[in-house]
């Protein structure tokens, strides 16, 4: 009796341990076989616009490419047609005239245009005289379009600037990045803009105003300035404009026949701030504190009227 229950005892033993073999077998067959019926997708092959492609689309086709919800369509058609606006002469003059037009709105078009040609271009800047004498003309009208702020030390005054004037200050900074400041000096960029800008009440002040901005670098009229400032026939312009002192020629070394002029800077800038400088070295960490507390400041404007200093709330001093 005893050696019959040992007996089935030890049968239902043997059909656990077989059937959770068979399970364990049976799970992983099946999941073997879903694994193999799985259709893996199709690798997504990255697709290149030919020069070919690009010369066939018409402007009607690529005047519905723009109006694509796809950004990537939109930003392809729209540098397809800047490309094609830098190799047609006739669009460039058209553009060109429209920019120096006196007119505002016909020239702020054709500016908004022209900086958007040359941001998107993969064909490389263009320059030239017509380029340079345009955007300097827009700039002349654009003085008397509003009233400019005056300059101001802390703040760039560039963000209050009429979108026009802005988009020629853009177009002349890629300008002068790749090409230098000689457009700009031929055009006559300081004579017929730059100082009529309002830099200060008398030349002591204009001149200390104008040395503050070649040594902000965040102000976006730096890069212009400056390279005109170490440029010799942008020197002599500026000096010519008393935005800077004329250096002496004891202030001027000569090294292997070339001027080194340009890297004098900082003592034309105590020259001209007459030590502002290093009293600023001295200022206290509290000081500074305060500062840069009373430069903290809240912008509210509506969108309905040009931003201006109306708009800026300071902090006030304590």
């Amino acid at each position: 009796m005893a050696g019959k229950a040992v007996q089935d005892r030890l049968f239902l033993i043997a059909l656990g341990v077989s059937s959770c073999l068979i399970i364990h077998f049976m799970r992983r067959r099946l999941t073997a076989y879903r694994e193999a019926s799985i259709i893996p997708p199709p690798e997504s092959k990255s697709q290149y616009i030919t020069q070919d492609v690009e010369d066939s689309l018409k402007l009607t086709t690529l005047s519905k490419l723009l109006d694509s919800p796809n950004e990537s369509i939109r930003d392809s058609a729209t540098r397809i047609i800047c490309e094609r606006a830098l190799y047609d002469a006739a669009t460039i003059d058209i553009l060109l005239h429209h920019v120096a037009q006196p007119d505002h709105a016909t020239r702020d078009k054709g500016v908004r245009a022209l900086d958007t040609i040359i941001t998107l271009s993969t064909v490389g800047m263009m320059s030239s005289p017509k380029l340079y004498m345009a955007v300097v003309k827009s700039l002349e009208y654009s003085v008397t379009d509003y009233e400019h702020n005056k300059f101001d030390r802390e703040w760039d005054n560039h963000y209050f600037r009429d979108s026009a004037e802005k988009g020629c200050l853009s177009i002349l900074e890629k300008m002068t990045e790749s090409h230098g400041p000689d457009g700009l000096v031929r055009a006559r960029f300081i004579d017929r803009w730059l100082v009529k800008e309002p830099w200060g009440e008398d030349d002591v002040e204009r001149q200390s105003n104008f040395i503050t901005l070649l040594q902000r670098h965040s102000f976006r009229l730096n890069t212009i300035c400056e390279a005109l400032y170490y440029s010799d026939a942008g020197r002599k312009q500026l000096e010519n404009a008393k935005l800077v002192v004329p250096l002496s020629e004891d202030d001027i070394n000569m090294v292997n026949g070339e001027s080194t002029a340009g890297v004098i800077l900082d003592e034309v800038v105590a020259a001209a701030v007459g030590g502002s400088s290093r009293r600023r070295e001295r200022v206290s960490g509290a000081g500074e504190d305060s500062r840069r507390r009373h430069r903290e400041a809240m912008v509210l404007n509506d969108g309905t009227t040009p931003l201006g200093r109306d708009d800026i709330f300071q902090r006030e001093i304590t």
